[in-house]
């Protein structure tokens, strides 16, 4: 079986036993009302042909030790899932859940969603201050608010600490969606994470601080949530969600985040008073040898049906393989022909290729594009006035992420200028035809010919899209620039805007503006 959900903790209730027992055989009755709950062991099957399985066993206590384990079996056709909760009291108060699955399907992802049985007994445990916790990260069933007074002592610290074992999520405030959108993604990784994460919600202004102190490789912006692994690890390990993705759903960080963690909760080794725990369990629940016996063997057999059914699965799955393998060495051989194309396409792009041996491959910021961009590009012309907020853009976590989205787009539309056979039909079909190795990634997030009917008719937002150009292009030395490039989604989502001028006097492309998202009535 697969371990999908494990959560361990101490707490100090001293009717710790007690309130487990009530908290599991209500989450039980809730869900199976035909159970029998005043029995040991109770089963019933569905009217739709799953099987339900009860049962309870309590240790006797010996040397101020005791445990007790709950189980709960569910099973049909397709899957078994079986909820275990173990208390263990006396020398130490400690709870341990675990939710496992075996499925016909392998390839089905886990779901690593904590039962409502967990986020009981840790709200339970927190109303009555019984001090929940994973080694020294205290456990709630809600997120904690840090605003910038107390990121080094709330925050920094805990994450810093090399005694933490327990990952920490972290929300930044959603300048764009407001507290409460934030709060809401919080409170739903709390619900989903329950007993596995401890969630921390920066305030307004509070991720400036945040960043200042762990450096802006570790940082968080506005709108984004991230999640620090325990350990001293480099900082593409504790992983970035984005604003965009997070603000997909409330539930979407939780269920990138659950899927990171399931590994880690499968592999979590419960502590070692559990061992001693389980030899009382067995002596106290009285089984004789024979009785052992008998249980050992039913136990086997059980095992023996999960490997033969696993063989029968790993069988079929090799027979996908077999034929997959036959069908990706189709598609080699068409690549290799594609390939060949390419290649020969490529050739024929005689000046284009000849910058390209010059030209950088990447670059670290918005204001090194642009550098490399004036001083490389012939069919790109930058002015020094460009417009934009480049400093507050280069002063970001992203600055290099955007940097090379503007070169790229930059090189895109240099290609497509300088090209003696580019597409009448301008740049958009062009990029369509993707004839050429350094086309800008067309689609409907990346690229807009022009602005919508509103921003054009409206006076106040078409002149803001009103930039300087040569005087040979208009005589005005100005004009207005529809066509832009989006580099990003989120809060500053900056844009490139220029003007096609490939088939007027200059034939080049004169770049206007890049900087964030300009206003439009939607986006203010």
């Amino acid at each position: 079986m697969t371990v999908t959900y494990r959560a361990i903790w101490q707490e100090n209730r001293s009717n710790l036993e007690e309130v487990a027992k009530k908290t599991f055989e209500d989450w039980t009755q809730d869900n199976h009302p035909e159970l029998d709950l005043s029995k040991d062991t109770s089963s019933y099957a569905t009217p739709e042909g799953s099987d339900i399985l009860f049962s309870a066993r309590t240790s006797i206590e010996q040397n101020g030790l005791s445990i007790t384990e709950f189980l709960l079996r569910e099973e049909d056709d397709s899957e078994r899932r079986t909820t275990t909760l173990k208390v263990t009291t006396g020398i130490e108060n400690w709870i341990w859940v675990d939710v496992e699955r075996v499925s016909e399907n392998l390839w089905s992802k886990p779901d690593t969603n904590s039962p409502w049985l967990v986020r009981s007994l840790l709200h339970g445990a927190n109303a009555m201050q019984a001090a929940p916790r994973w080694g020294v990260v205290r456990l709630t069933d809600g997120p904690l608010a840090v605003p910038p007074t107390s990121v080094q002592t709330n925050l920094i610290n805990l994450i810093k600490s090399p005694l933490r074992e327990c990952p920490v999520v972290v929300f930044a405030h959603d300048y764009l969606n407001g507290a409460e959108a934030t709060v809401e993604r919080a409170n739903r990784v709390c619900d989903s994470l329950a007993g596995v994460v401890a969630v921390r919600m920066l305030t307004r202004g509070a991720e400036a601080v945040f960043n200042n102190i762990i450096g802006n490789d570790y940082g968080i912006e506005s709108g984004e949530a991230r999640i620090y692994l325990p350990g001293d690890m480099p900082a593409n390990q504790h992983r970035l969600l984005d604003r965009e993705l997070v603000s997909r759903s409330p539930e979407s960080a939780a269920k990138q985040f659950g899927m990171l963690l399931q590994p880690a909760m499968a592999n979590r080794r419960p502590p070692t008073i559990f061992d001693a725990s389980f030899d009382l369990l067995r002596k106290g629940i009285g089984l004789t040898e024979g009785e052992s016996l008998r249980a050992a063997n039913e136990d086997l057999a059980e095992n023996e049906k999960t490997i033969q059914r696993l063989r029968s699965d790993l069988e079929k799955s090799q027979n996908e393989v077999i034929d997959g393998i036959a069908e990706l060495e189709e598609r080699d051989t068409k690549i290799a022909f594609l390939q060949r194309r390419v290649a020969a396409l490529l050739r024929n792009e005689s000046k284009a290729l000849e910058e390209s041996t010059r030209i950088p491959e990447e670059v670290s910021s918005i204001a090194e594009a642009i550098s490399a961009g004036r001083q490389h590009l012939s069919g790109v012309v930058i002015p020094e006035n460009i417009k934009g907020d480049l400093e507050e853009l280069d002063q970001t976590l992203h600055s290099r992420t955007w940097g090379n989205s503007v070169w790229r787009g930059l090189v895109a539309l240099n290609t497509y200028a300088i090209q003696s056979d580019r597409n009448p039909g301008g740049f958009h079909e062009w990029c369509k035809d993707a004839e050429s190795a350094r086309v800008w990634n067309f689609g409907v997030n990346k690229y807009a010919a022009d602005e919508s009917d509103t921003v054009k008719r409206k006076e106040n937002l078409r002149k803001l899209r009103v930039f300087p150009i040569d005087h040979e292009v208009d005589s005005s030395g100005s004009v207005y620039m529809g066509a832009h490039l989006k580099i990003a989604n989120g809060l500053l989502a900056p844009r490139l805007y220029f003007y096609d001028d490939t088939w007027g006097k200059t034939q080049k492309i004169h770049i206007g503006y890049i900087g964030r998202h300009l206003p439009t009535e939607r986006f203010d």
